[in-house]
């Protein structure tokens, strides 16, 4: 066996620590997919050419864009508001000091505009939003 493996075979359980203990969803997407990169590398260099073929297609690529969507659609928070001129711009402050509160959590923040109070409601109730603002 050579040195080369020994490095590869480590790095698989340092970059699964490194999903498990990575904060931002993002980063971890993206450790997830070194992680199964490096495993079908040692797949490779073992001589498991199916194996590792399968890992690489659907274990990294397919995997990880459908982790991709899945966090990109979950991460929004959603703030109804009633779509009056002179208050839209009243709540472009309140979006930019929501988004500092949940950037911690990486959160995206849309401001959902709608034309009546009862329209608002209805989404609040359909769950379209996740809060209102009046």
């Amino acid at each position: 066996m050579d040195s080369y493996l020994y490095v590869m075979t480590a790095l698989l359980p340092i970059a699964a620590s490194m999903v498990v203990f990575q904060v931002n969803p993002y980063h971890a997407l993206v450790i997830g997919g070194i992680l199964g990169a490096i495993a079908a590398l040692v797949y490779t260099v073992l001589g498991a050419a199916d194996v590792a073929l399968t890992e690489a297609l659907v274990g990294t690529l397919l995997a990880i864009t459908l982790y991709a969507v899945a966090v990109r659609s979950s991460l929004v928070f959603r703030l109804g508001v009633v779509d009056e001129t002179d208050t839209t711009e009243q709540f472009q402050e309140v979006r930019e000091k929501l988004r500092q509160i949940f950037s911690q959590w990486h959160l995206r923040v849309e401001l959902v505009l709608y034309p009546s109070h009862e329209d608002l409601q209805q989404a609040l109730i359909h769950k379209e939003i996740h809060a209102t603002c009046v």
